[in-house]
């Protein structure tokens, strides 16, 4: 078994930040390549990204002043969330690549190098765990993306090629407002791919930006664990046969004096990663209340089998994407304050009171929870989840309203 590296458990994210010429931190001592077509690549997706989610926009907009579309209006503001939180983790992640580097740096310098080191922290079982969720959820939202860009498309080949028992006309992946007749038309062609770009372009993002925050999270909760893990199983030196007190007594200092630098560097990296995290999280978890209200509406108001399936799939996709993170914070907390229950549960007595006194403190600040924050306005833990679920119900309760009162 070769050794891990720190890319092992970003690689999922740099691949989807790869795809769209995305580049969110930089190696220090590595060479920096940067092409002009990289730069093209990235404009021409945010560029075109914005456009339909303006087209978007002003198809909500014209539906709300002529009265009309109401079904449709609500449809388009669930795919304008989802534009929008994919556009904001993009942005977000451009705007701090200085912070995300200096944090990824950080990450990598505390990162265990050699097989017996990695055997210590445990690190393949966390490796293997953040693979195996980063995969599946990479999985679901590529099926979610493509399901809806080329649901047109298979509809085609199904049931008008294929079977040949209905004729479908030409659709597109997503309502939006266009100036002109395309049906039947070159344009459509141009239109349509113009969507399936935006709606990737979106979706990569999101999916980079969450599998990025899994990772570091991930290892930030193998170095809590490792740390608690190291306080409850030292074994104090003071009485030990042929030891000098005194230097029992340093020794035992020392190793809380590194536990205690230890301990204090990975509470600055979690400050650095919710500094960085913290608004694109907040903005995620408003956008992503409207997104389940409004695709939750869809699915109750009699939508053909097909369509429904696509709701369904939406619908698990973006709660499957909030749980994601809450998940991860709550394992952050749960690391983070084992370490005062590690302090608790060492064998302290025999030490000296100096020693004693250390501890206590260590555990002191081991009692606030590390965790991640979307702001100051919102520690995430599990119990958010239920706090958003409940925030989208009373809005589809509201919605609800409107639509039988019309």
């Amino acid at each position: 078994m070769k050794a891990a590296i720190f890319s092992d458990f970003v690689k999922y994210a740099n691949f989807f930040y790869s795809t769209i010429s995305v580049q969110p931190y930089e190696d220090l001592g590595v060479k920096q390549s940067k092409s002009m077509l990289s730069l093209l690549v990235f404009l021409v997706g945010i560029i075109n990204m914005n456009l339909m989610l303006l087209s978007e926009i002003v198809f909500v907009i014209m539906a709300v002043v002529n009265g009309n579309n109401f079904l449709e209006a609500t449809m388009t503001m669930s795919y304008i969330g989802f534009v929008l939180v994919g556009n904001c983790k993009m942005l977000f992640i451009w705007l701090q690549k200085s912070a995300l580097t200096r944090f990824v740096n950080g990450l990598k310098r505390i990162f265990p190098k050699d097989l017996q080191s990695q055997h210590n922290y445990n690190l393949h079982k966390y490796l293997k765990e953040c693979s195996l969720i980063t995969l599946s959820f990479s999985l679901l939202y590529m099926i979610l993306i493509w399901t809806y860009n080329l649901f047109s498309i298979v509809q085609f080949v199904i049931y008008d090629y294929w079977l040949g028992v209905q004729e479908v006309e030409q659709t597109l992946p997503y309502l939006m407002y266009i100036p002109w007749d395309w049906h039947n038309h070159w344009s459509y062609y141009v239109v349509y791919a113009a969507q399936d770009l935006a709606g990737y372009t979106s979706a990569a993002g999101q999916i980079a930006s969450d599998l990025f925050l899994v990772a570091c999270a991930t290892q930030l909760i193998m170095h809590f664990d490792y740390v608690a893990s190291t306080i409850a199983g030292y074994q104090s030196r003071e009485g030990e046969r042929g030891l000098n007190r005194g230097v029992a007594k340093e020794e035992d200092i020392q190793f809380l004096r590194n536990i205690a630098r230890y301990h204090a560097y990975l509470l600055d990296l979690s400050e650095q990663i919710n500094h960085v995290f913290g608004l694109p999280l907040l903005l995620n978890f408003i956008t992503s209340s409207f997104v389940i209200c409004f695709v939750g509406f869809q699915i109750t108001i009699g939508a053909s089998p097909e369509t429904v399936a696509k709701l369904i799939l939406f619908l698990f996709s973006s709660t499957a994407q909030v749980y994601l993170i809450c998940h991860y914070s709550q394992q952050l907390i749960d690391a983070s304050t084992n370490i005062a229950r590690a302090v608790y549960n060492q064998n302290w007595s025999q030490a000296d009171v100096s020693y004693q006194k250390m501890l206590i403190l260590i555990a002191e600040r081991a009692q606030k929870p590390v965790q991640l924050k979307a702001t100051t306005f919102v520690s995430v833990s599990r119990r958010t989840m239920s706090e958003i679920m409940q925030i989208s119900y009373k809005f589809f309760a509201v919605l609800r309203t409107m639509y039988s009162n019309k």
